[in-house]
């Protein structure tokens, strides 16, 4: 396993739920971490917390799905920043509904931030890290971009994008040694999801998503993970 200690990241989507613990993570780690955040109050939070680990934090406020926001937030992090190595596409939304009382809207709302969000990050930073011929991007897509299911028809398209572009951009990034690769987790407990039939202590918690994360980046640099499935062991109905 290699040390991560020293490294920078840069976190979308990093102020709450899986985002927010996956910067936790590494941050314990001594990792140095830019969080990107569209809620100025709840990124300032997040700031807060993560300085308590005595590691440089660089606040990112803006809008993945912009792209002049993203080259604003990009030029900040490389004022603060001596590199960038490792980058965790995690910034989404999700809007469950049937496929015939959805709108245009809705598709290209999703489509911005679940798919150019990602595309705009990628675009500028794999640049650095081919110039410096190292460098981690895991994107976090879900087991909805593997399979449609009732209400999801919209969002999964999204995620199925997330998918093919991130397996596209891992073939031409591996002779750089940049690894690139995806995750599809099932329901996770986060704000995103919301209300949920389940006992909350039986499902996946965003803190286990952080802990695969670092554990993947710890990799020996010789080896990835393309992508991985996570499950919850049993989840359980709230009535039972």
């Amino acid at each position: 396993m290699q040390e991560i200690k020293g490294k920078y990241a840069v976190i979308t989507g990093g102020t709450r739920g899986i985002g927010l613990a996956t910067a936790h993570a590494l941050a314990e780690e001594g990792v140095n971490v830019a969080v990107i955040g569209r809620n100025p109050d709840t990124l300032k939070d997040a700031v807060g917390e993560l300085q308590n680990y005595g590691v440089q934090v660089v606040a990112l406020n803006g809008d993945v799905s912009n792209k002049e926001d993203v080259d604003r937030m990009l030029g900040e992090v490389n004022d603060a920043f001596e590199r960038i190595d490792i980058l965790i596409n995690n910034a989404g939304i999700m809007n469950h509904t049937s496929f015939l009382e959805s709108s245009e809207e809705d598709l290209r709302k999703m489509m911005d931030v679940n798919v150019f969000g990602i595309y705009h990050m990628m675009h500028g930073i794999l640049p650095m890290m081919k110039q410096q011929g190292q460098g981690d991007v895991i994107n976090i897509s879900s087991m909805s971009g593997l399979k449609g299911t009732k209400g999801s028809s919209l969002y999964s398209a999204t995620k199925f994008a997330v998918i093919g572009m991130t397996e596209g951009v891992m073939q031409e990034m591996r002779q750089h040694n940049i690894r690139v690769s995806y995750l599809t987790p099932s329901a996770v407990l986060t704000d995103l999801i919301g209300e949920t039939g389940l006992k909350e202590e039986t499902m996946t918690h965003a803190e286990d998503m952080a802990d695969i994360i670092v554990s993947q980046l710890k990799l020996n640099p010789r080896t990835f993970i393309k992508t991985s499935q996570m499950w919850a062991t049993n989840p359980t109905p709230k009535d039972q």
